[in-house]
């Protein structure tokens, strides 16, 4: 008897999804912005690495710099008071191959009747991808809202760093391989077989 728990519980645990581990997350980037009137121009340049990656733990989150934005205009003009449009597209390599992008807007403000002036950058919604071969894993990418070129009496001469948060909402179930069920199936089986020959 003791031998048929032990080939249980061994037939049982190939069947089980392994321990967790961490989860490689790798991706590219591109910044998509408005850089010609009308509106206001603006550039960009990365500041993560391209492609990025890291580990994570279902639940946890990392938060880096990934771009700098600035603007090379002097002034906010009437054109620049138009919201434009500006969108970062990622395209990950793990855990699966999916893309998605944040989108958002880019304006120049002025405050005082132009004394203080400056560029804003918001983000509307987080990119959230699904991934795994059931489809419930879960990753999300929010971007920050950020000020930059603020300045007095005309635009500065600073841009700003725009921080991104990528989080590992849920880790995608592991699916047994066909040939692992049907080694269970076999086991199970015999299992039954044997403590059925005992009882007789």
């Amino acid at each position: 008897m003791r031998h048929l728990k032990l080939t249980f519980a061994l037939l049982v645990s190939m069947c089980l999804p392994a321990m967790a581990s961490a989860t490689l997350i790798s991706a590219g980037y591109q910044v998509n912005l408005n850089d010609s009137d009308p509106g206001l121009v603006v550039d960009s340049a990365d500041y993560a690495d391209n492609p990025f990656s890291f580990d994570l733990d279902e639940g946890e989150s990392v938060t880096f710099n990934l771009f700098k934005i600035w603007t090379t205009e002097t002034t906010v003009n009437d054109d620049d008071t138009v919201p434009q449009p500006i969108s970062v597209d990622f395209n990950f390599t793990s855990p699966d191959l999916m893309n998605g992008s944040v989108s958002g807007n880019t304006v120049g403000e002025t405050i005082l009747w132009g004394t203080f002036q400056g560029g804003d950058l918001t983000w509307g919604a987080p990119l959230q991808l699904s991934f795994g071969a059931l489809g419930d894993g879960l990753l999300e990418v929010s971007l920050f809202d950020t000020a930059f070129n603020s300045g007095i009496f005309g635009l500065g001469s600073y841009g700003a760093k725009v921080k991104a948060e990528v989080k590992l909402l849920a880790e995608a179930s592991e699916v047994p391989e066909p040939s692992t069920l049907a080694m269970l199936g076999i086991g199970l089986l015999g299992v039954g077989l044997r403590a059925r020959r005992r009882s007789c």
